[in-house]
């Protein structure tokens, strides 16, 4: 690693500093020496959670996430706005992991359930826009997020177009290994 490479890791690091040591605190020191990262779903379910319900309010009022069987289980209590309160279920799966120089994107496929815990009215208005294309697709199209694309059972993030892209160190490399037994497993080397 050059100076400068490292230079930048450390203000990474440090920036973020918060986040991390959570992180760390459940982390194995026996992984990390093989370059692996095995982060477990209760760091994102218990640690994070208020910070990420927060990001998402008003319309996030809880979730659950769970790393099994080479999948990413996530269940949403959601709040529509017009359209109630939802609860909707994905099962995803990583089918392109790039993560090294200067690309920086993650593609799953996806499987949705999505239901009203609303009123009739509710009840019928989340069918009828469920028939237009996933609920998923809908709230993207809705949100016009540059970085995320959804198109019919496929989510695309392109980290690179968000502003804190900038801060990834260049020679930071990143392989997703699986998501199994409550953790989800990433190789990385620097």
């Amino acid at each position: 690693m050059t100076d400068k490479g490292f230079k930048t890791l450390l203000s990474f690091l440090l920036k973020n500093k918060d986040g991390i040591f959570t992180l760390l605190d459940k982390l194995k020191p026996e992984d990390i020496e093989k370059g692996l990262l095995a982060v477990p779903d209760s760091i994102i379910n218990r640690d994070l959670k208020m910070l990420i319900i927060d990001k998402a309010e008003p319309y996030l009022n809880d979730y659950t996430i769970a790393f099994q069987q080479n999948s990413i289980f996530i269940d949403l209590d959601i709040n529509g706005k017009q359209l109630g309160r939802l609860k909707a279920k994905y099962m995803l799966n990583v089918t392109r992991f790039d993560f090294r120089n200067e690309i920086h994107q993650i593609q799953f496929s996806f499987r949705e359930d999505v239901s009203s815990k609303g009123n009739l009215m509710q009840n019928m208005a989340v069918k009828a826009a469920g028939l237009k294309g996933s609920y998923l697709q809908l709230a993207a199209d809705m949100a016009k997020l540059n970085f995320l694309r959804v198109e019919k059972g496929i989510i695309a993030i392109d980290i690179d177009a968000l502003k804190a892209a900038r801060k990834i160190p260049f020679e930071l490399v990143i392989d997703y290994v699986s998501s199994e037994d409550g953790d989800l497993k990433l190789k990385f080397h620097i």
